[in-house]
């Protein structure tokens, strides 16, 4: 197989067209007609993600967060110049797919994790799902669950809410649907929220739970097990460490 016949896997099962205006999802580096023999799935395109790759004899890497997000730098001493300059000694290929990917299935992944049911999509650009718990949880319960089922040690919380069962979820970055979600869902799980975010969840009699933009890691196993199926090569998963320790 050469690299477009991996991009076309991937576009029939996370269009580029429907990636959402400012983003950078596709392919970002590398020749389309390379012959690709192993591949490497991670959620972040950055050199400890390369290195894996290169280690691992991979010919491609494909990850969630693309690495061309701002303006191209070639200068070899930055960061982006020397994931440029290491991808191409290597002759690895990169291919990355964000918010299409998110409006498809990372939130679907998610809200399954979270044993939700009735999943369905939120609002019209399909990112946030939400879903009912099997039985109404207190907070505390709640918070324990999203633990032990996210796979997280750690959550921020705000506001309060007696009894949870109707949950939305939103991989990421979600703080900007919380005014529509505090009026249909009990909790809103997402991440990367802010300090005035918890002011609004309080006054709001609404439950908003930051599990971390980390949790979409998820993501690395999920894709390299659609990859394995789709295609006869060889597909390896990054450790894909959070960049933050909590202390």
């Amino acid at each position: 197989m050469i690299v477009q016949d991996i991009i076309d896997i991937m576009q029939s099962h996370f269009p580029e067209h429907i990636q959402e205006e400012w983003d950078k999802t596709g392919f970002q580096l590398g020749d389309r007609q390379q012959k690709v023999s192993k591949i490497m799935v991670g959620l972040d395109a950055d050199i400890r993600t390369l290195d894996e790759a290169i280690d691992q004899g991979c010919d491609m890497l494909i990850t969630h967060h693309p690495f061309l997000f701002n303006k191209l730098d070639l200068d070899f001493k930055t960061s982006t110049g020397r994931f440029i300059q290491k991808a191409i000694i290597h002759h690895i290929a990169i291919y990355s797919a964000h918010t299409n990917l998110d409006k498809v299935a990372m939130n679907v992944w998610l809200a399954e994790a979270m044993q939700l049911r009735h999943i369905e999509v939120c609002e019209d650009d399909g990112l946030v799902r939400k879903g009912q718990l099997s039985q109404p949880m207190s907070m505390n319960d709640f918070v324990s669950h999203l633990k032990q089922t996210l796979h997280v040690d750690v959550v921020k919380v705000a506001g309060k809410k007696d009894a949870i069962q109707s949950v939305a979820v939103c991989g990421g970055s979600g703080s900007d649907y919380i005014d529509v979600l505090k009026n249909q869902v009990d909790a809103y799980v997402t991440g990367d929220l802010k300090y005035h975010a918890g002011m609004q969840a309080y006054d709001d009699d609404f439950l908003l739970v930051d599990v971390g933009h980390h949790v979409e890691v998820i993501m690395v196993k999920k894709l390299a097990d659609i990859l394995r199926e789709e295609s006869s090569l060889e597909v390896v998963e990054s450790t894909s460490p959070d960049y933050y320790q909590y202390l």
